[in-house]
């Protein structure tokens, strides 16, 4: 500002003017330079006068500063707040084109975005730190499985409210329970395509590295040949090159040739890729007659090991298992009620379609085509075999033998006293 700056050339010149006075006055004082009585009170006149102004300037120059200041302090606050905006408007653009982490992350830091209020936000680093630590907390995958069951039991809900009340049978014991069930074959089935895309991934990923690799070293070599070559050239038409500095170079491009030939001869296979088409289709005779003939049981056990061949991870195989056991109790419980349950059977197996692309087999010309593999399997299968950890006297029977033991035992005691 120009009142600015014209302040602080007064309070220059009049402290200029303070300075000549003192000097006087000093000089007066100490005999170096008389003054008359009328020069001497002239002087200090001129010094309070001047020492007044100063002051005032000076009180004047700090009320305009301050004033300066804030609207500079606004300003600078103003361009803060539009580059900060600025950050924030194109912090999705930069979070995707982030290459240090992973697309896993960069993912959940977009799903963490689109949860913030509008007026909260968060710099890059803060974001991915919540990201990594609900990655690992497998925070979305929680919240996905918790809408897919509210999903499932809306539809089963939905499935029920559609039958006619008189020829529903009301199961109240499995109401719960299928649903749940349902969302645990969704979780299997996605849970194994991610594993196997995951292995796809990382398979495609190795062979690029060695792809790469190999062309980086072919490179190399070349870049290594072409400086053998000039250097062989320049040795040729030095006079005063040796011969054996000659044969030297050709040695060592002779043994780069060979190099660059096996390098180029490298093969990278082409990984396979992993596909998962799904739950085998299953024969409701199996369910049946189950308990009843060799041939249900053997071909349900059959089912069950080709699935569990199916499962990537150990932890796949238990909660197969696990949803095996709890699948095969409520279509036996429904299969067992017949006509009774027929609407609720089907109403289970439809979300179990719609969820998990499981499926009964229905075509009679598939089915008893499997009823001749399984006659012929089972014929030559040995059933005295037991299983590696066949043990009788089970841990839970000798728990239960105690138990009843230890109660006999306490009311002969209270019997006798």
């Amino acid at each position: 500002m120009e009142s600015i700056i014209a302040l602080e050339e007064l309070i220059k010149e009049n402290e200029t003017k303070i300075a000549l006075q003192q000097k006087q006055i000093k000089n007066h004082e100490s005999g170096v330079n008389k003054l008359s009585r009328m020069a001497l009170a002239s002087a200090e006149n001129s010094l309070e006068i001047a020492t007044e102004l100063v002051d005032k300037y000076r009180k004047m120059l700090e009320k305009l500063q301050s004033v300066e200041e804030e609207e500079l302090r606004e300003k600078e606050q103003l361009v803060i707040l539009a580059e900060r905006k600025k950050y924030f408007d194109a912090q999705p653009s930069r979070i995707k084109l982030n290459k240090e982490e992973s697309s896993d992350k960069k993912l959940e830091v977009l799903r963490i975005l689109d949860e913030l209020p509008e007026d909260v936000h968060f710099e890059d680093q803060e974001l991915f730190e919540m990201a990594e630590k609900s990655l690992e907390l497998n925070l979305y995958d929680l919240e996905d499985f918790h809408n897919k069951l509210e999903d499932i039991q809306s539809e089963f809900t939905a499935i029920k409210e559609q039958i006619e009340n008189e020829n529903l049978q009301e199961l109240p014991t499995i109401d719960s329970l299928i649903p749940i069930v349902v969302l645990h074959f969704y979780v299997l089935k996605s849970n194994i395509q991610d594993h196997i895309k995951k292995i796809n991934d990382e398979a495609l990923e190795k062979q690029k590295k060695q792809e790469d690799d190999k062309s980086a070293k072919i490179k190399k070599i070349e870049d290594s040949l072409k400086e053998q070559e000039e250097l062989l050239q320049a040795k040729q038409t030095d006079k005063n090159t040796k011969k054996q500095e000659i044969v030297d170079i050709q040695s060592t491009m002779k043994t780069l040739h060979a190099k660059l030939l096996k390098t180029k001869n490298i093969k990278i296979e082409k990984p396979i890729e992993k596909k998962f088409s799904g739950f085998p289709k299953y024969q409701d005779w199996w369910i049946r007659e189950l308990w009843s003939s060799h041939q249900a049981y053997f071909a349900l056990f059959r089912w069950k090991k080709i699935i569990n061949k199916l499962c990537v991870t150990t932890e796949q195989k238990k909660a197969w298992s696990i949803i095996f056991d709890r699948w095969v109790f409520i279509k036996k419980l429904l299969s067992d009620k017949g006509k009774l349950a027929y609407h609720y059977h089907f109403a289970f197996d439809s979300l179990l379609y719609t969820y998990a692309e499981l499926e009964e087999e229905i075509e009679l010309k598939n089915i008893e085509s499997m009823e001749t593999i399984i006659n012929k399997i089972t014929a030559k299968e040995d059933f005295t075999k037991n299983v590696s950890f066949h043990k009788i006297n089970t841990s839970y029977l000798q728990f239960k033998t105690e138990k009843i033991n230890k109660k006999l035992k306490q009311k002969k005691e209270d019997i006798l006293f």
